[in-house]
């Protein structure tokens, strides 16, 4: 095939460098010397390839040396601006100084350590997909597939995708170097972080080339991944679990706590204006920095290390996530609307009683009604038909690979199975069934059935049944094997969901105790100094109020994420958390007389 020659300057079609490339000029020229010392010093050359980066060096380093010095100075010019305004001896140039000496440190460990980071991303998700993986070759080899066709066919297999992306650079060694598929496989795995991955296939390597048995040895390799898979389950689920105590931990206990602070101290300012009879403005500042800041800010960052912590899919569900950002301006009306609606509205002239501060309750559940809800829908939608089908899934090839012995094509076992029932399965089943029956081949037929599947699992498995079918002959001893290993994969994923979901009631405490401890502490106060009414706290008590349901939302975004590894899950959980939370403050003030 003839190649088309690229654009050089002067000629037509040329537009010039591009912007990383002149950053990459500017950054050799200056710090060329530098980078080949700062590459050097910490074996970047190692890290970038671990990482699977396609990048120099030098030339990373240098540009990360350029970046530090662009950040040096630009922190020098804002404090010379800084000097002119502020003078030297003030705090704020103080605290103006140690951020600027502090950001050019900070992005030169950022750029030392990302290849570093990339490489601990690159083995997590390996790491994840490996068991799968393992299990596809090891149907695939004793199908009698050769290695280059299984590397071949896994680059292209959608289910997979950190497999994917290093059965690609295989393949590319493969075929833009000449290598043969073993030394292929040895240049890639040579410096991989994985090291389940690189023994793995250090031993497929060795075991192919010394004429060994390679479908024996991937099969007690696989074997092997699935325990020690079952074993980092339940590590994930302790793991899990003890990021929710310590989000209980913080979110409520301690909450409870400074809002025993913030009661005191605001009932306290409140008696002291009733005997100075100076109507001072209460001093909210703390409160709702911690209510509206600090302890959304603990709930986002128990969402991220679930979310770093647990297994990744190929398959993304962004629909719920758009839908609740869809209904975001329509909740913003809802909470203005019903603000009207329940007698609020002087909470907008200034006014901010006890009736009020209900009002702003009220308004503000509706609002987060208005953008949870709609998307609570989407996600069941979306996960309608999954319960179950898993195991229906490893029920349905341990059946296949029965009736696959009575000497039945592959095809005519799927359709002689549509007549029995795999729970929420069977849908599947009889469509794929129907469409084999009209003559589909198996490829198209299970494609088209699958479209609307959001469970990873079932179109993982149901993609390595049909290679195993149409590339590795699909005889019973192949599907045999290939239900053996969904059985033992089902298991472990049921085992994992069914132990998160024990999870789930701690959030619902917690946010019925942040909801009605802060009034109940404050009305304790209020009964014990005697000179002042609760109206004259309403501004603290709707601050607390409305953290409250604010952090309702967080909880339940935080029990999804725990009990079901999708914090969509965790829309249902915040629509019915803010609920609780609204009727527990309201039977609150209703138990002590408001």
């Amino acid at each position: 095939m003839k190649m088309s020659a690229s654009p050089t300057p002067g000629k037509r079609g040329y537009k010039g460098p591009s912007l990383a490339e002149v950053v990459d000029a500017v950054a050799l020229t200056l710090f060329e010397s530098w980078g080949k010392s700062l590459a050097r010093r910490f074996e970047l050359d190692k890290a970038i390839i671990r990482a699977g980066m396609s990048q120099h060096p030098v030339i990373f380093a240098s540009r990360i040396l350029l970046y530090t010095a662009a950040t040096a100075a630009l922190s020098a010019i804002t404090l010379v601006g800084l000097l002119l305004a502020i003078p030297p001896t003030s705090i704020y140039f103080l605290l103006a100084l140690i951020i600027a000496g502090l950001v050019p440190l900070l992005i030169f460990a950022a750029g030392i350590s990302y290849p570093a980071s990339l490489a601990s991303s690159r083995k997590a998700s390996v790491d994840n997909e490996l068991p799968f993986f393992m299990a596809y070759i090891s149907t695939m080899a004793k199908g009698g597939v050769s290695v280059d066709k299984i590397l071949e066919r896994v680059a292209e297999l959608k289910v997979f995708k950190s497999m994917r992306e290093e059965a690609n650079r295989i393949v590319t060694e493969m075929r833009f170097f000449g290598k043969d598929p073993l030394s292929a496989i040895e240049s890639v795995i040579k410096y991989h972080p994985s090291t389940k991955f690189r023994d793995m296939m250090l031993g497929y390597v060795t075991t192919l080339r010394s004429g060994g048995d390679v479908v024996h040895y991937l099969e007690i390799r696989t074997r092997e991944l699935f325990t020690s898979r079952m074993s980092e389950l339940r590590a994930l689920i302790e793991r899990l679990g003890s990021y929710l105590e310590v989000y209980i931990i913080l979110g409520v206990i301690m909450s409870i706590t400074i809002f025993v602070f913030f009661s005191v101290s605001g009932t306290l300012s409140a008696v002291q204006a009733a005997k100075t009879a100076n109507p001072a403005k209460m001093d909210l500042t703390m409160p709702s920095l911690y209510n509206f800041i600090g302890l959304p800010a603990i709930g986002a960052m128990v969402l991220f290390m679930a979310h770093a912590s647990q297994p990744k899919t190929p398959v993304k569900r962004y629909e719920p996530y758009i839908v609740m950002l869809t209904s975001t301006p329509f909740a913003l009306l809802a909470f203005l609307g019903l603000l009207i609606a329940t007698g609020g509205s002087r909470f907008l002239s200034g006014t901010l009683g006890i009736a009020e501060s209900k009002s702003i309750t009220i308004a503000l559940t509706g609002a987060i009604l208005v953008a949870m809800i709609p998307a609570w829908i989407t996600y069941s939608k979306e996960m309608r038909g999954t319960k179950g089908i898993i195991n229906s899934t490893a029920d349905f090839l341990r059946d296949l690979s029965e009736v696959r012995k009575t000497g039945l094509s592959p095809e005519k076992c799927i359709v002689s199975l549509a007549n029995r029932d795999y729970g929420n399965l069977t849908p599947i089943v009889n469509k794929a069934a129907a469409a084999l029956s009209s003559g589909m081949s198996l490829e198209s037929a299970l494609r088209r059935v699958l479209k609307k599947v959001n469970e990873w699992f079932v179109i993982a498995v149901f993609r390595f049944l049909t290679d195993s079918i149409t590339v590795g002959g699909g005889s019973p001893d192949i599907i045999d094997a290939l239900s053996r290993f969904t059985q033992e994969l089902a298991e472990s994923e049921v085992e994992m969901r069914r132990r998160l979901r024990a999870y789930i009631l701690m959030p619902y405490f917690g946010t019925m105790l942040l909801a009605s401890s802060p009034i109940i502490i404050i009305n304790l106060l209020i009964q014990s100094a005697k000179n002042i009414s609760l109206n004259q706290l309403a501004p603290l008590i709707t601050v607390l109020s409305a953290g409250t349901l604010i952090n309702a939302v967080i909880m339940g975004l935080v029990a999804g994420k725990v009990s079901e590894l999708s914090a969509a899950a965790g829309f249902k959980h915040a629509a019915i958390m803010t609920v609780i939370s609204t009727l527990t403050v309201m039977a609150t003030l209703a138990y002590i007389g408001i």
